[in-house]
């Protein structure tokens, strides 16, 4: 079985750094991305199994980026959870508003990321 796929797309490299390292400790094989540039091309060259999301980074305009990842046949099947520094009821708004899969709070503890992951490959 191939280890899913999980791109990060969040302009905090501490957090990144500290996403990846938990991750690929997890299991899961892990691309980046810091900047919001080029991102449709990062996610089609990579086709990740699921995307990590910081909904606020500057100049992401995610409300285009997720209008154009659902509208894509190819990306129907990715994962796409809000991570972020907000608390939990403003996260689960904006996967609400957005039909995200999840969320997941920076302020809660990253290392439970992987088993959060997990939730949504267990068929795999």
């Amino acid at each position: 079985m191939n280890k899913p796929k999980i791109m990060i797309l969040d302009n905090n490299l501490l957090d990144v750094m500290h996403i990846e390292r938990t991750l690929v400790e997890h299991g899961y094989v892990v691309v980046k991305l810091t900047s919001p540039n080029g991102v449709l091309a990062k996610i089609d060259y990579e086709c990740p199994d699921a995307l990590l999301i910081n909904p606020w980074m500057p100049r992401l305009d995610v409300a285009e980026l997720l209008a154009t990842l659902s509208m894509a046949p190819e990306f129907e099947e990715m994962v796409v959870v809000a991570i972020g520094n907000q608390d939990a009821a403003t996260l689960q708004a904006f996967c609400i508003e957005h039909d995200l899969h999840g969320y997941f709070s920076k302020t809660m503890d990253l290392n439970e990321l992987g088993t959060f992951l997990d939730n949504f490959f267990e068929d795999d």
